[in-house]
């Protein structure tokens, strides 16, 4: 089986909101870090080590230590992201600051180089023509020949470390938050909403208004939600057809009943008389009882098809045919009729061989009454790749066009007087039908020519 998933499904609406509300984070925290690392290369601009390095010097040779703190704190207020940190020969920083743990191995770095014959010979850098680099320490000479060290930190991310704060951390996801909940809102209300439309047709439905449908906006939807509209406004309507078959079934059965009753009284009330025509009456009154019997008995042999489960048997529908053919060669040699009927090879198919001999039964029945005298009825079996088609062809009568779509509803009786069933009560074809329905099959019927009616039953067969 493929499941193929609608172009507009609830998954895809789900996926691209959540994309879209980290696409908008995604933006907005690169738009945030490309301004913070903005703001720290432009803090640099026009700066270079050499220069730093030449006027740090120049400091120290005529201003002393004093004069390098001086310096060093005018440069940590004009440039925020470069740290300037200047130790002396027992590593202390002249400011008294803490060093960062990665200039500390900077420093080891430079204190374990071998070749020291440089720094001896150390001379003041030229700006102009001396590369020096910003991770390279420098050392500096104070007026009484003291060295200290220069150490540049540049790109110094000191003053965003408030961003690893609590506070700030709890903004950020506030943030995350303002941004993912309108999406997370419209997303839920697309769904919400038309379940409770949804929800409120159901009650309707349950509250006994059958005409209850969803809104027409909600069946356009081309989602799953779209999908299961449509879907309850079919059950409702399939809902409203059966309670409607219901009532006009419960109508119709009284209506015949009311008939051999009313028949029944009158037979009786003629017997108490006691006259020459008594046993014409009880004769009558047997007739009507026998008629009440059959009409009963088929309006439960009706009900039960209805209610009949799947079946599960595996039968031979030609076994069947043949048999019922059989039967019916009795009743059809009275009227000098013919049953032409070629028994094919097996067709296999899973049924209940009662409820389909019925079913065939009723049919064949029905063609042996109204075909006329001395004419044929053809009964013929076909074996389909997906399912086996029985059709009974008679040489009757045949109904109108306006009338073949009603002639499978229960106790309907056609304009022509064709009757639908056994008993005559116009049950025949619908048990027949409720059969047929029962095995996942199609009946239909449609008129032939010259004359005659042909009935089509399509039974499913299983799959190899």
């Amino acid at each position: 089986m493929h499941w193929l998933l609608p172009t507009r499904s609830l998954y895809w609406r789900a996926f691209l909101t959540f994309w879209a509300a980290m696409a908008i984070i995604l933006v907005c925290g690169m738009l945030f870090t490309a301004t913070v690392a903005w703001y720290r290369i432009n803090s640099l601009d026009g700066l270079n080590p050499a220069s730093l390095t030449h006027d740090a010097a120049q400091v120290a040779r005529n201003h002393g230590k004093e004069g390098l703190e001086r310096w060093v704190q005018a440069m940590d207020g004009r440039y925020s992201a470069l740290k300037i940190y200047i130790l002396d020969t027992q590593d202390r920083e002249i400011l008294g600051r803490t060093l960062p743990a990665r200039m500390h191995d900077w420093l080891g770095a430079y204190r374990a180089a071998s070749d020291r014959s440089q720094q001896a010979d150390y001379q003041l850098p030229d700006p102009a023509g001396v590369r020096v680099s910003w991770w390279q320490p420098q050392l500096l000479t104070l007026p009484d020949d003291t060295e200290l060290l220069m150490l540049f930190l540049p790109f110094d991310s000191s003053h965003w470390e408030v961003l690893g704060l609590s506070p700030v951390a709890l903004a950020l996801l506030l943030f995350a938050l303002a941004v993912t909940a309108p999406f997370c809102w419209a997303l839920t209300r697309h769904v919400t909403a038309p379940l409770t439309q949804l929800r409120q047709t159901t009650h309707a439905l349950a509250a006994g208004h059958l005409d209850a449908h969803t809104p027409p906006k909600l069946t356009r939807r081309k989602d799953e939600l779209g999908l299961l509209a449509r879907d309850f406004n079919a059950m409702a309507d399939r809902l409203k057809a059966v309670v409607d078959t219901r009532e006009q079934l419960l109508h119709n059965i009284a209506h015949e009943l009311r008939s051999p009753l009313a028949r029944l009284r009158l037979a009786s009330e003629l017997a108490r008389r006691k006259d020459e025509r008594q046993d014409v009456q009880l004769d009558r009154i047997e007739r009507e009882c026998e008629r009440l019997d059959a009409l009963v008995g088929s309006t439960l042999r009706l009900a039960r098809m209805g209610a009949l489960p799947a079946p599960t048997d595996t039968l031979d529908l030609t076994d069947v045919v043949t048999a019922v053919v059989e039967d019916a060669r009795y009743e059809a040699s009275g009227k000098h009729l013919d049953i032409l009927w070629e028994s094919p090879a097996a067709v296999h198919l899973i049924g209940d061989r009662d409820s389909l001999a019925s079913a065939i039964e009723n049919v064949l029945r029905n063609a042996v009454r109204f075909a006329p005298a001395h004419s044929a009825i053809r009964v013929r079996l076909t074996n389909g790749e997906a399912e086996a088609i029985l059709d009974i062809t008679d040489a009757g009568p045949g109904v109108s066009a306006e009338e073949l779509k009603s002639l499978f509803e229960p106790f309907y009786r056609a304009a022509s007087g064709l009757a639908t069933s056994g008993s005559g009560a116009g049950l025949g074809l619908s048990i027949a039908q409720a059969a047929i329905t029962a095995h996942h099959g199609r009946i239909s019927a449609r008129n032939v020519s010259p004359k005659g009616l042909s009935v089509r039953m399509q039974l499913p067969r299983p799959q190899a």
